[in-house]
């Protein structure tokens, strides 16, 4: 063969080494990035299935913030109470009804909170009958409180209490609303006291913390129809039965009209009400 087709040949072989090595040196990189992004698709995973107690943290956190929120719609229910109540009302005992909705809401957190909350999730009550612990708790960090019922939540007792309150002090409000205008300020007191403390801690205890209608019957109540609603009505019922009619409202068998002194007020109540129950539902699932 020819010195020069042997050459030319020998010249095509070099020039393609350089392509070649080009190819494998692409092909390396490639190789070398596709590793690099499969181990960060796996890092975080990784450290999820390592870390499982900052998941939990997370999850609790988040449960926590919505149940707060939920409470804080519910507890601003009690502005709507006020609102309604002053613009239905006459204006000379508008002084009453404002005093009356901030008294109430005090008076009434410290009564459920030193009883009322552990007779309604408390554990080893009477025959089921009445929650027996959790009195006078002190939320402080790291305590924890046997609550049966709502042991499924993972929230601070903290939180729980809250949500709870909340709900009791919308159920005293109906009371109060049934009754506006006929009652002495001190009834406030002295009724809101045993109300908060026990009786609607009763009511509670069965629908909602594991009592003797909800274990034995399978009762439900899941955002407080019976225990909120009907109990604060039935409670207003008993009062009207007490109180009679307000003072000049029938004359000579035939009702009078007693209007209020503010209808936009009386609305804004009423919307804020609106807006409040939207914490209701979503509150209750404590999750």
């Amino acid at each position: 063969m020819p010195t020069s087709v042997v050459r030319a040949q020998g010249g095509d072989t070099e020039a393609a080494n350089p392509i070649r090595r080009s190819l494998w040196k692409r092909k390396r990189v490639l190789a070398i990035a596709a590793g690099i992004g499969l181990l960060a698709a796996m890092l975080p995973i990784a450290v999820l299935a390592d870390d499982q107690t900052a998941t939990q943290a997370a999850g609790v956190a988040a449960d926590t913030v919505w149940v707060i929120v939920a409470a804080c719609f519910v507890m601003f229910m009690q502005a709507g109470f006020a609102m309604l109540e002053v613009g239905f009302s006459r204006m000379k005992n508008v002084g009453t009804v404002v005093a009356k909705v901030v008294t109430n809401l005090s008076v009434s957190s410290i009564a459920y909170w030193a009883v009322g909350f552990g007779f309604a999730f408390g554990a080893g009550g009477i025959f089921a009958f009445i929650g027996g612990s959790g009195f006078f708790p002190t939320f402080s960090p790291g305590s924890t409180l046997d609550l049966p019922a709502i042991s499924f939540s993972a929230v601070p007792a903290s939180a729980k209490w809250f949500f709870e309150f909340v709900f009791c002090a919308v159920s005293l409000a109906i009371v109060w609303g049934t009754m506006l205008e006929r009652t002495k300020f001190i009834v406030y007191i002295l009724f809101g006291i045993p109300f908060a403390a026990f009786i609607y801690p009763l009511i509670s205890h069965q629908l909602f913390g594991g009592g003797f209608l909800m274990a034995t019957l399978g009762a439900q109540d899941f955002a407080g129809s019976t225990v909120v609603h009907l109990t604060g009505a039935t409670a207003g019922l008993a009062g009207l039965l007490l109180l009679g009619p307000r003072i000049g409202k029938y004359e000579k068998g035939r009702p009078n009209a007693i209007p209020g002194h503010n209808m936009p007020l009386a609305q804004l109540g009423v919307l804020i009400l609106w807006f409040g129950w939207f914490g209701f539902n979503p509150g209750s699932t404590l999750n």
